[in-house]
């Protein structure tokens, strides 16, 4: 049973600090993704500002869990 908490802390903290410590670079990189079969280059596509700044937030709420789950 702890081993389960240490695993969803250790893939929530993986997740949410690169998101909430490189919220533009995360974004980004959803971007680029997205932009696969469009007809726009992938180096013009640019993340909305909406978007990072929800990046920003799930990274650190994701974050806080990932560290709740290493000390429950």
């Amino acid at each position: 049973m702890a081993g389960d908490f240490l695993l969803v802390a250790a893939v929530f903290l993986a997740v949410g600090l690169p998101a909430a410590a490189f919220p533009y670079r995360v974004s980004k990189l959803g971007e680029r993704v997205d932009a696969i079969g469009s007809k726009t280059p992938k180096d013009e596509v640019e993340p909305a500002e909406w978007n990072v700044t929800l990046t920003r937030f799930v990274g650190a709420f994701m974050s806080a869990l990932g560290v709740a789950y290493l000390f429950a």
